[in-house]
């Protein structure tokens, strides 16, 4: 397959392009970027060097396109999950101000190809709170009928639906056609005295309440979204108001500490090696932003796909108390367990007749409609389930998940709201891991992108110009947490003047996006540790002796830690059988005294069973030939899915390799 290849700027233009979502036409302006200036010269733009350039950081910028990824890029045609018509329909009632759910008779006939009645039910889902872990439990109603135009009850939050097409020429009087479905529904629960402290909230002039609204998509580099998702880049960089963070560096491996740094100002690393994730009740101890917000008068939701890869629920217990306002947990489990489920791109797919990400988007889009004119909203929607494990797969949403922001710029979400659409990482394994040059810096960059509104560009130009200095300087998940706490508190001239106790817990210094974050900045003053940093040049070892004695320091230190961590009875020991190369990195501001006696390397090898590939950032003392490792922090580079059913831990899982054992597999 062919892919033109697009080279890109971090100079701002206007928009370029008309978007049609369903019957709205959107008009934007022209777009005019530097590129398109020089095709039409014939001349062919120069790529940047870096996306951060600095003397503490030298962030290298990454070809969307390079030869080694497109040989193993295949862009995906979406497929839908039904070939039928929805046979209940649902509808706001903005006169009510309550939904309204249609069974479509005139459908039923059409499919049946007879006269027949249609027959239908639903159940009302709703969270187990007494159980003894809730965020796994859920309830359902019993059957009730389910009639034309009926007015959905208040306390009707999620519901599934079945329907029957009876008919007089059937023995049984009822055909074998059948549809089940789900539905949700975002209540108004605000009493009348809250309404009235939440319209003056909307309408102060003087120190307004903007809506902010997070959209996230997992595993989705900054570098990947060029490559899969070009439909929703272009929206993204039509919109004036748009802001790309190019020089974002993650923080933590997987999504829970990543996602972490942005809702609490702490990664929590140390806990997550203790297991303290697996304690019933942790969770709800955190300190988490929207509980900042819910204190402000906003109203909160929090919305997941994938039940089983969810944040805070993957191997781990979940919430005890409901963390926010609007949660879909309860309806995302119940659903997957009443509807027939497909898998596709090595993960649940399709949900009974929808997409799985559809209902984190339809939620989202119900949660403004509903809401936008009513209260100050903050509200987190997270997608796992189509860019998880398969690095291409994020083309085959592409147009759909531009619907979706078409249709909230329809809805006027980005009138007065600010929107980040994020990502947690790149893709932490597979081919893009093993077999490309950029897979590297692909895991640590992901997507940041922030948005915001007309007024508040008016307001506040000088936050908009640091937004704009920021673009190409280095910036971490704990300077989005200073973001959104800053958001509470507009009028904050300074980082300094920030309550000490509402500052990001492991990067103190860490500051607001809205403030100019410090041009010659290192990895450590983001809260960066060295393993994720992509900072610093690196030249690889050609010398044999070094690296080889490198690897088997680590394969030796992975050894002593199965032992430290009993699990020698469930995990293989390691053996070294290949190193595929070592890179040292030139630590960049680092005393050459400091630089002679410690060397930081990254290696990249394989071991003997099952041969996994690994990746290890590793402090080597040459003199002593010592090393300093956290095998915790180890990559794998390949999945792991298949060589670690024997273990619960997320962190286990990538360095276990399960021994065959006689008999029922190890629990």
């Amino acid at each position: 397959m062919t892919v033109a290849k697009t080279q890109e700027t971090s100079i701002q233009g206007k928009g370029e392009v008309s978007a049609m979502n369903r019957m709205l036409l959107v008009p934007f302006g022209t777009l005019f970027s530097l590129v398109a200036l020089a095709a039409a010269a014939g001349q062919q733009p120069a790529m940047p060097k870096y996306f951060v350039n600095s003397p503490l950081c030298k962030m290298p910028y990454v070809d969307p396109f390079s030869a080694d990824v497109m040989a193993i890029y295949k862009k995906i045609k979406l497929k839908d999950c039904h070939n039928d018509s929805e046979l209940v329909t649902a509808e706001y009632d903005p006169k009510l101000k309550q939904y309204r759910v249609h069974t479509r008779l005139d459908l039923a006939r059409k499919m049946a190809k007879e006269n027949v009645t249609l027959e239908c039910g639903y159940q009302k889902i709703y969270r187990d709170g007494n159980a003894t872990i809730p965020d796994d439990a859920y309830r359902m109603s019993k059957v009730i009928p389910l009639t034309d135009n009926l007015v959905v009850p208040n306390d009707v939050e999620y519901i599934t639906t079945r329907c029957f097409l009876n008919s007089s020429n059937s023995k049984n009087h009822k055909s074998n056609i059948t549809q089940r479905d789900a539905m949700t529904f975002v209540q108004d629960h605000l009493t009348p005295e809250e309404l009235v402290h939440s319209f003056r909230l909307l309408n102060d002039e003087q120190d307004p309440k903007p809506n902010v609204i997070i959209l996230g998509i997992d595993s989705t580099s900054r570098i990947n979204l060029r490559r899969t998702m070009p439909q929703v880049l272009r929206f993204l960089k039509n919109l004036p108001g748009w802001f790309e963070m190019q020089g974002y560096n993650k923080v933590g491996d997987n999504t829970l500490p990543n996602l972490l740094a942005i809702l609490t100002g702490d990664n929590h690393v140390e806990n997550i090696e203790a297991g303290k994730f697996k304690v019933r009740g942790f969770e709800d101890s955190l300190d988490y932003i929207w509980q900042h917000f819910k204190e402000a008068g906003y109203t909160t939701a929090y919305a997941e796909d994938c039940q089983s890869l969810s944040t805070f629920n993957f191997h781990k217990p979940g919430f005890i108390r409901q963390p926010v306002d609007y949660y879909l947990r309860p309806f995302v489990r119940a659903i997957e367990k009443t509807l027939k489920l497909e898998r596709r791109f090595e993960t649940i797919f399709c949900v009974g007749r929808h997409i799985s990400s559809g209902y984190v988007w339809d939620f989202a889009v119900q949660f403004v409609q509903r809401l936008l004119e009513e209260t100050p909203m903050f509200g987190v929607f997270w997608s796992n389930s189509f860019t998880h494990n398969v690095f291409s797969a994020g083309s085959a949403m592409d147009h759909l998940f531009r619907e979706y922001l078409l249709l909230l710029l329809k809805l006027g979400l980005f009138k007065r709201s600010i929107v980040l659409l994020v990502s947690d990482h790149g893709y932490r394994f597979g081919n893009i891991r093993t077999r490309t040059k950029s897979g590297y810096l692909d895991e640590r960059l992901p997507m940041m992108w922030l948005y915001v509104p007309p007024w508040f560009r008016k307001k506040y130009p000088h936050y908009v110009a640091n937004l704009r200095k920021n673009r190409n300087r280095l910036s971490s998940n704990y300077d989005v947490h200073m973001t959104l706490q800053h958001i509470l508190q507009l009028n904050t001239r300074s980082h300094e003047a920030f309550d000490a106790r509402i500052k990001a817990k492991k990067c103190p210094n860490c500051r607001s996006l809205f403030f100019e974050l410090p041009e010659n900045r290192s990895c450590s003053e983001a809260g960066i540790t060295e393993k994720w940093c992509t900072c610093h040049p690196t030249t690889t070892v050609t010398n044999r002796t070094q690296y080889m004695a490198v690897a088997r320091a680590v394969v030796q230190g992975m050894n002593q830690h199965l032992v430290a961590k009993k699990l020698t009875h469930l995990c293989e020991n390691f053996q070294l059988n290949s190193v595929e190369v070592m890179d040292r990195k030139e630590i960049l501001g680092e005393r050459s005294t400091t630089a002679a006696t410690e060397h930081v390397y990254v290696l990249n090898f394989q071991t003997v069973y099952k041969k996994p590939k690994f990746e290890a950032t590793v402090r080597w003392n040459p003199r002593s030939s010592t090393l300093k490792m956290n095998v915790d922090e180890l990559s794998r580079k390949d999945s792991y899915s298949a060589t670690a059913k024997c273990v619960k831990d997320s962190l286990v899982k990538k360095y276990c390799i399960c021994k065959k054992l006689p008999g029922k597999q190890h629990k």
